[in-house]
């Protein structure tokens, strides 16, 4: 057979099925594939070929030669007889082709309908009672045929191949056409189903397994896939965030947009620490503003509460100080070159380059044109009874008479002249570019005093005069020399009122502006320093300590620097953007509250702090009053909502608490514990706790200092002294019970501690470096924590007690988990600092010497970065090493607090949101496609950077 049949035959067929198409067409083809499959090894196609016209006949034009064919290269002929096959012509001609060829041996029968009658007598079907054979095949055979009995199959659903009566039927059939006994073609047909089933298992395991590692490997591959793109998010994020800082000094703007997006494409510790060094860099910068071309003029309001914006293109934008909200717009024909508000804020005298000038109506918001001056105007200024000066580039002073009418025109020979009214404008103070200047009465510009003498030295040197005028000096090498107008009589006030400024860096400077309160503004290559003068009278700087020098970066080369008249304010140009500053601003990410502490002492003491619900602020510190008269009351408690309430009676408090109900206020003095109700608007006190212990021993040393304080349940207090015990006093106790004994025998030696907000977790420096930590209630000591290699310097608990945050003499941070009972992390710390965390553990802060203030992430250890406490205008104690001034804490919601004795107190924004809000404030725009394409190399994203 073609495909392996166990007998070899020389046909092509081992068998053909004639069968009647109306009534077996399924079975027939039903049969054969049982056939075809009957002990089929699984490396054969089929176990015989059988020949069946619907399955096997291609299309032909000669039907019946074709059958002959196939019938002539059939081993077998396998009749499906039936009552429709015994009158079916084609039957028949197929039943009597075989018969006059091969005969009846060669001839099998499988009845699917009618009967079949055998009558032995005769040798022959019994016709009579026979109805599934064709009258035909009388006398065909001389014994009965074998026959098979298919009646019980369905036409219409043969069913399975595995029937077992189906198979027995197809082993009757099989066995002649294999040659084998049937008994053996059953057992090789069940060997072969078994062995076909071990197969299909295997293979169904192997392609199982194959399908669990394809799935497997796609899990890897999606796995690899996204670990590839965060890695390449996170290379981004880092590039774009080096970028940032490597950009800020000189294009803070564009650096402050690439750190939100670093930010953005992942929020990585590196992100987050760019974001922050943005935010708190250039501290005094309020915001960057844009012109439609290059800026050419700028002039504040008296009040500092808006600033007038020129350009090139004669465009004058009214801005307020803060940069958040345009006030006017008007224009001038030519390049603006000067601006003035008068003394109420209420007019804008704008002059250009061609002496054009005009007076724009704030309220009105209507521009009303002067008469022009011969040339470019160079100085304008309003009197305070509403009169205009306006000076130009040749020297000529004209006065307008309530900014309206001329009234008297004057050339006074002093080139690039300011104009500014003196003496209750009784007289006009016009001072030049070289150091000469006049003084002439108004209105009738008679001259009282006329110096033409350049004070200039040989070569190259900067020049500035101030607003007022009264200043007027050059800078060079660094050195800042004044020179004033030769005294008058009557008017000694005109003399030199700069006062002396410190040598600069050895850095070109390409334009100075100066203030009448002994400011100076330096515009170099690099950016802008302020530096405050010592002046010699009453009146001291606006702000800031004698001879302070602040970096202003963030902005590049000025080509234009302004004062406002206090000195405060600050506006800078560069290109088409103008950098807004407010010198008395302590950082872009602190809000004032209005609260100022004195430093009348020589001894540096950092004012305790304590935070309480409602954003309650306590702290121990004399308030700086306007009269001295008023008592000195060393307690305090401020809220957003009740403002401040004052209290204490004693000189000074080592440690402040909050009670858990938010209105009893605890705080510690030698040898004692105050405890204090805020009732209304004021602190009564409630009862005093003496700590135990012999009085004689709280003479001298540590042991009467309380160091931290906290609530415990039901009205009862923790405290720990400087001598490493721990305190605890019942409700209503008048002494405390030591539940922890003193570390140390020496009343010399300061242990520190910490304690958990609830007051149940005690944290104590040993005298061997480490910390020990107590349970307060049993008194028991739950573990020790140490850090490798090194001692203890500081260390703080989070509020919740989880966490222990530790600093190390060597200048290394930690965090030691108290549940775990191990280092969580160790990272290195540029100089010893104190620390504080928040209630859930979420925020922690450091607090250097310096002032530098450093937020770490709690997970990773990374150093996120922080603002610097600002340096206070008032100080007895000095002002080097300003951290060890300023006491701080973090409360409930995350939120930095910081007071500083000669400073304020100062709230700070730690959060990731807020630090990206300041930012565009600053940046006051979103990043262009083509910066994107540039910086980030990919196509835009819809959504703006700021938005």
């Amino acid at each position: 057979m073609g495909d392996g049949n166990a007998a070899e035959r020389p046909y092509r067929n081992d068998a053909f099925i004639s069968y009647h198409h109306a009534s077996d067409s399924a079975k027939a083809a039903h049969l054969r594939r049982g056939l075809q499959n009957f002990a089929r090894s699984w490396r054969q196609l089929r176990a015989l070929r059988v020949f069946l016209d619907k399955a096997s006949l291609s299309a032909n034009p000669g039907l019946w030669p074709e059958i002959e064919r196939q019938l002539a290269d059939s081993g077998a002929f396998i009749l499906l007889a039936c009552p429709g096959s015994a009158d079916s012509v084609w039957v028949q001609k197929e039943a009597e082709w075989w018969r006059t060829g091969l005969g009846p041996r060669k001839m099998l029968i499988a009845v699917t309908g009618g009967e079949l009658v055998w009558d032995h007598e005769r040798a022959d079907f019994d016709w009579e009672r026979t109805t599934c054979l064709p009258r035909t095949m009388a006398g065909m055979f001389t014994d009965e045929p074998r026959w098979v009995d298919l009646r019980w199959m369905s036409e219409e659903d043969p069913g399975s191949l595995r029937d077992p009566r189906f198979q027995q039927c197809v082993a009757d059939l099989a066995a002649p056409l294999h040659g084998r006994p049937k008994e053996d073609l059953i057992g090789a047909d069940v060997a072969q189903h078994r062995k076909t089933r071990r197969l299909a298992r295997g293979a169904l395991a192997v392609i199982t397994t194959l399908a669990v590692l394809a799935g497997a490997a796609s899990v890897v591959a999606v796995l690899q896939r996204d670990e590839a793109r965060r890695q390449a998010r996170l290379a981004t994020s880092r590039q774009l965030a080096a970028t940032a800082l490597n950009l800020k000094d000189g294009n803070l703007r564009l650096a402050s947009l690439l750190g939100i997006e670093a930010y953005r494409m992942q929020k990585s510790p590196e992100a987050i620490a760019a974001l922050n060094r943005l935010a708190t860099d250039s501290p005094y910068l309020v915001r960057m503003v844009s012109s439609p071309k290059d800026v050419s003029a700028v002039g504040f309001s008296g009040d500092d509460g808006a600033v007038a914006v020129g350009d090139e293109g004669g465009a004058v934008t009214v801005w307020s100080s803060d940069g958040g909200t345009v006030r006017a717009r008007t224009k001038l024909p030519g390049r603006i070159t000067a601006a003035g508000f008068s003394a109420d804020g209420k007019r804008l005298a704008v002059g250009d380059g061609k002496g054009n000038l005009g007076v724009y109506d704030l309220a009105g918001r209507k521009l009303r044109r002067l008469a022009p001056m011969p040339k470019a105007v160079s100085s304008l200024q309003f009197g305070m009874g509403g009169n205009l000066a306006v000076a130009d580039e040749d020297g000529t002073v004209t006065l307008y008479e309530q900014a309206r009418e001329k009234i008297r025109s004057k050339r006074t020979g002093h080139l690039g002249s300011l104009v500014v009214f003196q003496n209750e404008e009784s007289h006009l103070l016009v001072r030049d570019a070289v150091g000469g200047g006049a003084l002439y009465t108004v209105p009738d510009l008679r001259a009282v005093l006329d110096s033409r003498e350049t004070t200039l030295p040989a070569g190259q040197a900067t020049v500035g005069v101030s607003p007022g005028g009264h200043c007027f000096g050059y800078l060079k090498y660094g050195f800042f020399t004044s020179t004033g107008l030769p005294k008058a009589k009557g008017h000694e006030t005109l003399a030199e009122t700069c006062g002396d400024f410190p040598v600069l860096p050895d850095e070109e400077a390409l334009m100075v502006a100066l203030t009448d309160t002994g400011r100076m503004a330096v515009g170099t290559a690099s950016g802008i320093t302020v530096v405050d003068g010592e002046i010699h009278s009453e009146n001291g700087p606006s702000g800031g300590q004698p001879n302070q020098l602040r970096n202003l970066t963030g902005t590049g080369s000025p080509t234009l620097l302004g004062f406002s008249a206090t000195g405060e304010r600050l506006a800078s140009a560069h290109g088409r953007t103008v950098a807004l500053w407010d010198l008395g601003q302590p950082s872009r990410t602190a809000h004032r509250h209005g609260v100022s502490l004195t430093d009348d002492q020589t001894m540096v003491v950092a004012p305790p702090l304590a935070t309480g619900p409602d954003s309650k602020i306590a702290w121990s510190n004399p308030l700086e009053t306007e009269s001295p008269s008023d008592p000195e009351t060393p307690l305090h408690v401020w809220s957003p909502k009740g403002g401040t309430i004052a209290g204490g009676d004693d000189a000074g408090y080592y440690s402040v608490a909050f009670g858990s109900d938010g209105r009893t206020l605890y705080a510690g003095h030698t040898g004692e514990v105050q405890e204090w109700r805020i009732v209304g608007k004021h602190l009564e006190k409630r009862r005093t706790i003496d700590l135990s212990g012999t009085q004689a021993s709280y003479e001298d040393g540590y042991p009467a200092v309380p160091l931290e304080i906290a609530p415990l349940e039901a009205g009862s207090v923790v405290v720990t002294t400087g001598d490493g015990a721990v305190h605890v006093a019942d409700r209503s106790a008048r002494r405390t019970r030591v539940v922890v004994p003193p570390g140390t025998g020496d009343s010399q030696q300061l242990l520190l501690s910490s304690l958990s907000t609830d007051g149940r977790i005690a944290a104590v420096e040993n005298t061997k470096g480490a910390v020990d930590l107590y349970d307060v209630l049993s008194g028991r000591k739950v573990q020790t924590a140490r850090l490798k290699g090194e001692a203890v310097g500081n260390f703080a608990l989070s509020a919740e007690g989880r966490s222990l945050f530790l600093e190390g003499t060597r200048h290394t941070f930690a965090r030691w988990d108290l549940d775990e009972r191990r280092l969580r992390w160790q990272s290195d710390e540029p100089s010893s600092a104190r620390v504080a965390a928040s209630a859930d553990g979420r925020t922690v802060v450091t607090l250097t010497d310096s002032g530098i203030l450093t937020r770490w992430d709690v997970e990773t250890g990374d150093r996120l970065g922080g603002p610097k406490v600002p340096i206070p205008p008032r100080t007895m104690s000095g002002n080097r090493g300003i951290g060890q001034h300023t006491g701080f804490v973090v409360d409930r919601a995350g939120t930095l607090w910081t007071a500083t004795e000669g400073g304020e107190l100062l709230s700070w924004d730690f959060s990731v949101d807020s630090w990206i809000t300041s930012l565009c404030r600053i940046a006051g725009r979103s990043l262009t496609d083509a910066e994107w394409r540039r910086y980030v190399g990919t196509t835009p994203p819809s959504q703006p950077t700021c938005g």
